[in-house]
Formats: C-alpha cells, sequence, structure tokens
C-alpha cells in the first residue's frame, strides 16, 4: 500500500471510531473530507480534480449552516449521478 492509500485508510479508520461519539452530521462530513483526501493523493481524475476547490470550500458548512451543508451535498451528489451516467453511457459506446 502506498503511503497516500495509507494515510487515507487511517482517517476513515479514525473517523470511524469518532464517529461514535460525534453528532449524527458530521458522518457525512468526514465522508467528503474522506473524499477530499483521497483526490489529493491516490487519483488523478478531471471530474474530481474540478471539485476539490468546492469541496474544501462546502464541507466547512457543516459547522456553519447545517442546512446549507445539507442542501450542498444534494447537489454533490446530484453532480456525481450526473457524472456517472455521462462515463457509463461513455463507457456503452466503446
Amino acid at each position: 500500500m502506498d503511503q497516500d492509500a495509507f494515510r487515507l485508510a487511517t482517517f476513515l479508520v479514525t473517523a470511524a471510531r469518532d464517529f461514535v461519539d460525534e453528532p449524527a452530521v458530521y458522518g457525512p462530513f468526514r465522508m467528503v473530507d474522506a473524499v477530499d483526501r483521497l483526490m489529493a493523493g491516490v487519483f488523478d481524475d478531471d471530474f474530481l480534480r474540478g471539485l476539490k476547490p468546492e469541496l474544501e470550500r462546502e464541507k466547512q458548512k457543516v459547522m456553519s449552516d447545517r442546512d446549507a451543508f445539507v442542501a450542498w451535498l444534494d447537489e454533490l451528489a446530484a453532480k456525481f449521478a450526473a457524472e456517472a451516467k455521462r462515463r457509463n453511457l461513455a463507457g456503452e459506446g466503446r
């Protein structure tokens, strides 16, 4: 396992433990933070790279505006769904 993957795995394991005692909304925050960390060191993907500034900015809303954070998660999930559809359709054309 390379160092970036190990660091991500370590983050996920410790975050899992932290979930036990943290408010429930921190779970989604930590998951999005894991995606951000994943993009920083493991994958080189145009779609993910383009989302990095948004992830870094919007995930902070978990502390100040829970409703805005949840609304952003809905938008982010829709972006991922659209990208997954685009990639799946592109794969059918091969």
